[in-house]
């Protein structure tokens, strides 16, 4: 377990960031156009030439509250998977349909499904989160290059530790005012938990499967079953069983557990992914290929 020494989590604080615009169509089933800000400083904290799946996640999450009876969203369950790279234009629509505590989603883009999902709530009672709270100034993020962030603030990521034939890393909450703040300020918001997992992978990736730092990682799916009021003061981390990895494309399931080891897991997140070469990846982007 590494405690920071040097350089502080940034303060900064984003604003003026566009969620996705609403657009009911019928009981039960919404639309949205998602907002394609390539100046937005967290879905594009670096120049991409396609749309972040973390858009996709983060513009899911905003529909699946909107609506939601507040006694069934203790408990998230669900999964994505992405089908093609989405283009900057023109700007995707995201499909929404929801039946008590069960929805479906869909993002395309003209006629074509880029990603599709399921996901189930349920009024799960929140998590015990052991009374080990959490001092963000007293660790230290992971290498930005490794979970590919350029911003400071945008890491939600701890160093990670090895231990016990295990790997551990923290979850750093973002600062007040940041995309990932989500809408309840004394919990953590699945976004940032799910954002956690995707720059693990990232550094997994590269650290464990060796893969080159300028590999272009595609995700393939995301799965998760986490709680949805598990409470901010206390510390969390994601951690994963060592095992081998082999070739371009790795899964990785990370437990969601209390920071000091103790009590069952809290949830669960699982990643695949695959790696290209830049020349890969340019091949690819001119032929428009499927994600898989």
């Amino acid at each position: 377990m590494t405690h920071r020494s040097a350089t502080a989590l940034s303060d900064h604080k984003t604003s003026g960031l566009l969620g996705p615009v609403l657009r009911s169509v019928g009981p039960g089933d919404r639309t949205a156009r998602l907002n394609i800000d390539q100046n937005d400083p967290f879905f594009f904290d670096h120049p991409l030439d396609h749309v972040p799946g973390m858009l996709f996640v983060c513009g899911i999450a905003d529909l699946a509250r909107t609506g939601t009876p507040a006694r069934f969203a203790g408990r998230i369950q669900g999964s994505l998977t992405f089908r093609k790279i989405c283009e900057p234009d023109p700007a995707p629509a995201l499909w929404y349909a929801t039946s008590n505590r069960r929805g479906k989603a869909r993002i395309t883009q003209d006629t074509a499904t880029v990603a599709d999902g399921w996901f189930a709530l349920s009024p799960a009672a929140p998590p015990v989160a052991h009374a080990h709270r959490l001092d963000p100034g007293r660790w230290q993020p992971a290498e930005a290059a490794l979970v590919h962030r350029t911003r400071a603030e945008n890491i939600v990521l701890g160093e990670p530790w090895r231990e016990d034939g295990q790997i551990t890393a923290l979850v750093l909450p973002p600062p007040w005012g940041h995309r990932l703040a989500g809408p309840a300020p004394d919990t953590y918001p699945i976004e940032c938990l799910i954002e956690a997992g995707r720059q693990f992978s990232t550094w997994l990736a590269h650290r464990q499967a060796r893969w080159p730092v300028d590999a272009q990682l595609l995700w393939i799916g995301v799965t998760g079953d986490l709680p949805t009021r598990l409470p901010r003061p206390f510390a969390v981390a994601l951690r994963w069983r060592v095992a081998p990895l082999t070739g371009t494309k790795a899964k990785f399931h990370f437990d969601l557990v209390n920071a000091d080891g103790r009590g069952p897991a809290l949830g669960s997140l699982s990643f695949a992914c695959k790696a290209l070469s830049p020349a890969e990846y340019a091949l690819f982007r001119e032929n428009r290929e499927q994600v898989r």
